[in-house]
C-alpha cells in the first residue's frame, strides 16, 4: 500500500531530516537563524528568496554574512555563539523574487555523510492528489510534519492570477497555522516519487509567502489561519540550480510519477 509506505517515510527517512540544513546571519554578535536551507547538492542549497534577503539580519544583528549550518540540533537553534559549530562559508546567493526562491552556493563543498545528503529534485507533474508535507522547521520538535492539501483552482487563482503558469503551488491553510511565525517560508515541500516498491521522498517545492485578505497579514504583521500559501516549485528551475551546481541535471532530479 503506497500510502501506508508513504507514512512509514514520514515517520522514518524524513525524522532524519539528512537534507535539511539552517540559514544562518553571521556577524559579530553571534550565529542568527533566519530560516531552513534544502540541499540539493553538495554545493548548493535553496530556501526562499523572502528568507535570503539580508536587509533585516543585518540591521537587528550588524554587519556580517551569511553561513550555513548543517550539523544536529544546531540546524534548528535560533542563536548560537560562534564557536557552538562550524559553519559552511557561503560564496553567493542568487535571488529571485519574482519565483520567491534562492539559491545558495558554498564555498567549499559538503562532505556528505549518512547525516548529510541531498535530496532530489521532482521534475514530474504535481496531480492534485499527490500526498505533500513539509517540515516546519521554525518548531521541529514533538510533530513538525504539516499534510500539505492543494488549494481550489479558482480560489486560488483568485489570490493570485496565473499561479500554475508562474510554476507556484497554491496550498490550503495548515491546521494551527500561524503565518506571523512563518511568513518568511523557505522550508522544504516534499512529495513521493513512486519508484519500484518503496516511493522515494523528493524535493517539490519551497515554501513561500501566505496571500490574505486582511491587510498587514501578507508580511507577518498579524495572523490569518485562513491564508492560502503559494510556494516555489523547483522542477521548472532544475537547469539553472544544476549549472550552479557543476552538474549534470540528471543527477539532481527524479522524474518518476508523484504518489
Amino acid at each position: 500500500d503506497v500510502t501506508t509506505q508513504q507514512q512509514k517515510i514520514v515517520s522514518s527517512n524524513l525524522a532524519s531530516t539528512k537534507f535539511i540544513a539552517g540559514l544562518f546571519w553571521s556577524s559579530s554578535t553571534g550565529l542568527h537563524r533566519r530560516c531552513a536551507a534544502t540541499i540539493v547538492a553538495n554545493n548548493v542549497l535553496l530556501t526562499s528568496a523572502s528568507c535570503a534577503l539580508d536587509k533585516y539580519p543585518n540591521l537587528a544583528f550588524g554587519p556580517g554574512q551569511w553561513v550555513v549550518v548543517t550539523s544536529g540540533d544546531s540546524r534548528f537553534t535560533q542563536n548560537l555563539t560562534a564557536s557552538a559549530v562550524q559553519p559552511s562559508a557561503v560564496k553567493s546567493v542568487d535571488i529571485d523574487q519574482c519565483a520567491n526562491l534562492a539559491t545558495i552556493t558554498l564555498t567549499t563543498p559538503l562532505v556528505l555523510s549518512d547525516t548529510i545528503k541531498p535530496i532530489l529534485m521532482n521534475t514530474a507533474q504535481v496531480p492534485p492528489t499527490a500526498m505533500l508535507n513539509t517540515y516546519n522547521t521554525s518548531n521541529p520538535y514533538g510533530s513538525p510534519f504539516l499534510a500539505l492539501t492543494q488549494g481550489n483552482q479558482q480560489q486560488c487563482e483568485t489570490m493570485k492570477p496565473q499561479f500554475a503558469q508562474d510554476k507556484f503551488i497554491c496550498t490550503q491553510p495548515v491546521q494551527g497555522q500561524f503565518i506571523t511565525s512563518d511568513y518568511l517560508g523557505g522550508d522544504p515541500i516534499i512529495g513521493f516519487s513512486v519508484q519500484g516498491a518503496t516511493p522515494v521522498a523528493v524535493l517539490v517545492g519551497i515554501t513561500g509567502q501566505f496571500y490574505s485578505t486582511l491587510v498587514n497579514a501578507q508580511n507577518g504583521g498579524i495572523n490569518d489561519p485562513t491564508a492560502f500559501r503559494f510556494s516555489a516549485l523547483v522542477g521548472s528551475r532544475v537547469s539553472q540550480i544544476a549549472s550552479t551546481a557543476g552538474v549534470d541535471a540528471l543527477t539532481l532530479t527524479s522524474a518518476n510519477p508523484l504518489g
